[in-house]
This record gives structure tokens, C-alpha cells and sequence, in this order.
């Protein structure tokens, strides 16, 4: 019986997503009242609110000394924010849970002045939360919003949509790059790089726009390497994605070069980009209103994704916690 299991005795699991679908059996999330639950980049509660939650840890999510106590706060809520966006839902109103490390009660203020920037771009209000001491910093925030349409989540995508993504991705990745290897820093748009991974945007306009007309959508927080093969599992469609068509800023491949990897691969595994990636139809790419750039297409087959153009590896992974 699990109440009888001690500490580190428990089950271990190859991958946070196996993690998630067994954790998942241990509770109970069906009622009348919630439309969708577990598997998807947020809740959905009757009849139209959106409810997600997302932490920022010390030496997981953030490193000290690449992001100051601002870009932390500011991240903290965005990639929050980028969970509604890609349910096509507005923010409400936002709790915070602050946990404070020794000596860390002077880095309260700036990442709530970071937090209330963010809050302030994107109209989230913070409406209260805790503050607690811990053996590390962290930062986990719930957001709940609202959703003028459906949410789409990541059921849905069919044979013959395309696969779509707004903006451009590895920039993040790139910069974080740069923040470790110094030497990076003498390429061109080093710097711009940086300011992407350190202070994401969510895409909360462009979701709702986008969610009449997507039959999937999810943000892409993990890398699509890993993102998609979430999306391809929850629809039980294979997807076909072309790496040499992923929209990058142009500073991106050199810093991908330099590193030894084909910029496509950069762009697919590096994550924390925060763009939206979606299946939709073809006609709908135009008739949406946002601008996309299409990055392969649906199958029916076996849930998975098989990539194509340089570097392709069907392997290839974005982040995972457990990895």
C-alpha cells in the first residue's frame, strides 16, 4: 500500500510523462465541473475558466547568476501566462508562492517588481499568494483566466492538418547558450538571445485569436521535440515535421553552428521558447488572421513524430525533469 511505502522507496519512472499519467491514477480530477483535466497545458472548469499552475526553482529553471531576481519574477508569471495562451484563454487574476532560501529575503522585492511588470503587460492582477522559508528560491505561481471559445487542447489534431507554430524558436535555447559559454557572446544578436530566455511573451493574444480555428494547440515550453510527441500521443496521430522549416530569428543557426548542431535541432530540442505550436487546416493557416509558419503535417499511424531535413533523428528529445 502506498502509505506504507518510505522515503525513496517508491516506484521510479523513465520520463516525467510517465511520471504524470501514474500520478494522475493516484487521484481523482473528474466532476461535473471540470471539462478537462490532467493532459493538457491547463485545466478547463465549467463553463468557460482556465486553471494552470507553473514554479520556477534555483538551479533548475534559473540560474543566479544568468537572471537577476527581476527576470525571475517576470519569468515565473510568462510561463504561466504562455499555459493560457495555449488554451486561448485571457488572465483573471494570479496567487503566488514565494519560498525563500537563506539570505534570500532581500531578492523578494525585485522579483516581485519583475512579477508585477509582467503582470501589469499582460493585465493578470495578482490577487494574493504566500511567502514561506525553504532550503532553496522558488517561485510557483497559479493563474486562472478565461476562455471566449473552447479551449482547444492537445486532443483533436487530424490526418491532413498542417502543424503550424507563431514566432520563432531556439532563440531562447541560443541565449542560453551564450550565458554559459562566454565566448558566444561576440556573435551577432548574442545579447537579444539572452534578453529572450531570460524574459519570455507569452503569445496571450495570438492564442485567442488562434482558438476558433486550431483543432490542437499547445505552447511549446519543452522543446516541440518533445512538445509535439506530447500533442501526437493525446490526438493517437503521427506527425511529420520538416527541421530545416522551423521559423528561427536569423542570429539563431551561427550560435547553433557554433555549437556543433544543425540549427533545426537547436530550434526543436532547446525549449523554453513559449511560442504555440497547433494542427490546423490548411485554409485555415491564411483565415486565422495570425501570422504562422507551417512546419509539417498530420498522419494517421502510430502516435509519434518523424522528423525530416538536417540533422533528423526521430530520437531527437526536447527538456525533460526526469531525463
Amino acid at each position: 500500500m502506498p502509505e506504507q511505502v518510505g522515503w525513496g522507496e517508491g516506484t521510479t519512472y523513465p520520463d516525467e510523462d510517465a511520471l504524470i499519467a501514474h500520478l494522475a491514477t493516484l487521484v481523482d480530477g473528474s466532476s461535473p465541473e471540470i471539462l478537462q483535466g490532467i493532459g493538457d497545458d491547463a485545466a478547463v472548469l465549467a463553463p468557460d475558466l482556465v486553471w494552470t499552475v507553473d514554479p520556477q526553482v534555483d538551479g533548475v529553471h534559473f540560474r543566479r547568476d544568468f537572471s537577476s531576481p527581476y527576470d525571475v519574477g517576470w519569468k515565473a508569471l510568462a510561463v504561466n501566462l504562455s499555459d493560457l495562451a495555449a488554451m486561448g484563454a485571457l488572465p483573471i487574476g494570479a496567487l503566488v508562492s514565494l519560498i525563500l532560501g537563506e539570505g534570500d529575503a532581500a531578492d523578494a522585492e525585485p522579483i516581485y517588481a519583475g512579477l508585477g511588470a509582467c503582470a501589469r503587460t499582460y493585465g493578470c492582477p495578482v490577487v494574493g499568494g504566500d511567502v514561506a522559508r525553504g532550503p532553496g528560491l522558488s517561485v510557483s505561481i497559479s493563474v486562472i483566466g478565461r476562455a471566449a471559445t473552447p479551449p482547444p487542447g492537445r486532443v483533436g489534431a487530424q490526418p491532413g492538418d498542417v502543424i503550424a507554430v507563431t514566432g520563432t524558436l531556439g532563440e531562447s535555447a541560443a541565449g542560453l547558450a551564450v550565458l554559459r559559454d562566454p565566448a558566444l557572446r561576440d556573435l551577432p544578436g548574442a545579447i537579444e538571445s539572452i534578453e529572450r530566455h531570460r524574459r519570455p511573451h507569452p503569445r496571450l493574444v495570438e492564442g485567442q485569436a488562434l482558438a476558433p480555428f486550431v483543432h490542437a494547440m499547445m505552447d511549446v515550453s519543452d522543446g516541440i521535440a518533445t512538445d509535439l510527441r506530447r500533442l501526437a500521443r493525446r490526438s493517437g496521430v503521427q506527425l511529420h515535421v520538416d527541421l530545416d522549416a522551423l521559423p528561427m530569428h536569423d542570429d539563431t543557426p551561427p550560435i547553433a553552428r557554433a555549437l556543433g548542431l544543425a540549427p533545426g535541432v537547436l530550434a526543436a530540442t532547446g525549449g523554453e521558447d513559449y511560442e504555440l505550436v497547433m494542427a490546423l487546416s490548411a485554409d485555415d493557416v491564411e483565415r486565422c488572421g495570425v501570422t504562422l509558419t507551417v512546419i509539417g503535417h498530420v498522419a494517421a499511424g502510430p502516435a509519434s513524430v518523424r522528423f525530416i531535413g538536417e540533422g533528423a533523428n526521430d530520437a531527437l528529445r526536447g527538456w525533460d525533469h526526469l531525463a
